[in-house]
């Protein structure tokens, strides 16, 4: 197959690319499973591969003749070099910026403990203080229940597997260390009162 449209269908000297749009759409499912294939089964990537590839078939023929023999087999090897050209960019960029870090991270955080009034980081200092001064008081067991069940945020099986207590067992201590810790908060409040 051999086509060529030498017409000119636009006052600024574009191509018409009907025939790249007809040869895109006739052969857009073969380039999605190669596409599929090159990103490694990524939905997301491989669409985003395929808007570039079009991007760039259609830009290469705007100024230029459609001259197409093997219009799958120039898909293809159009896909392959947005693909690599991709590659070789996401690499360049991973040379200087840490991909696993969120630069929002830290700035966010920042703002939160900037904007929080002073009163309030301070009950919270008072608060944090009474918890760990409540629970210098109570039984070791205890001391490893807390610290699974709300620094670890484990779950109440995980706690029992861990101690080799039943799960019954297990919601029971963490109930009497609520109350333990809610009695602490009381007394608390009453000598201020």
């Amino acid at each position: 197959m051999y086509y060529k449209n030498t017409r000119l269908d636009h006052a600024d000297r574009r191509q018409n690319l009907t025939p790249v749009w007809k040869y895109w759409n006739d052969n857009r499912k073969k380039i999605f499973g190669r596409a599929f294939h090159l990103t490694g089964g990524d939905m997301d990537a491989a669409e985003e591969l395929m808007s570039a590839t079009i991007i760039k078939v259609a830009s290469h023929f705007e100024q230029r003749p459609v001259n197409m023999r093997e219009p799958i087999a120039f898909f293809m090897y159009a896909l392959k070099n947005e693909f690599i050209s991709q590659y070789r960019k996401k690499r360049y960029e991973y040379q200087f910026r840490d991909g696993e870090k969120d630069v929002y991270d830290e700035h966010l955080a920042n703002v939160e403990v900037e904007s929080a009034p002073q009163e309030v980081l301070l009950a919270q200092k008072e608060e944090l203080a009474l918890i760990a001064k409540t629970l210098e008081g109570l039984p070791t067991i205890y001391q490893q229940i807390f610290k699974m069940k709300f620094a670890e945020d484990r779950s109440y099986s995980e706690i029992s597997e861990e101690l080799s207590i039943s799960q019954a067992l297990a919601r029971k201590r963490v109930q009497f260390l609520r109350e333990k810790l809610r009695d602490a908060r009381s007394r608390k409040r009453r000598r201020l009162n």
